[in-house]
């Protein structure tokens, strides 16, 4: 497959092609056709369904906050047999998974903090 046919493809689906992607095309099309190889890879195991994939991706896309892979990923997730109510789920797990992060991120403050009371 090419960049010119991808991206035909991903417009014909209805899905957003990620702007750096986009660009990236633009500049390198054989860097991105490297990047869906190894997404291609990644998706090829047989232990974890394409449902269950497709929601590790979206709670992913969630925690870098990534808008294009978010809407990708929930599409994705739906697709593959996913109900709104797990999409919602993963997005509520998602969202606490990374704001807890704030607490572990804020190590070095607290034991400041801590030390200095």
């Amino acid at each position: 497959m090419t960049y010119q046919e991808w991206t035909e493809n991903m417009k014909k689906q209805g899905k957003q092609i990620p702007r750096p992607l986009e660009l990236l095309g633009q500049l390198d099309d054989k860097r991105v056709m490297a990047h869906l190889s190894d997404k291609n890879a990644a998706y090829s195991g047989e232990a974890l369904t394409q449902k269950a994939k497709a929601l590790i991706a979206l709670a992913v896309g969630i925690a870098l906050d990534s808008q294009a892979c978010i809407l990708n990923h929930a599409k994705a997730a739906k697709e593959a047999g996913a109900s709104t109510a797990e999409i919602v789920e993963t997005l509520a797990v998602a969202k606490f998974s990374k704001g807890a992060t704030a607490f572990s991120s804020s190590l070095q403050a607290l034991e400041w903090l801590a030390a200095n009371m």
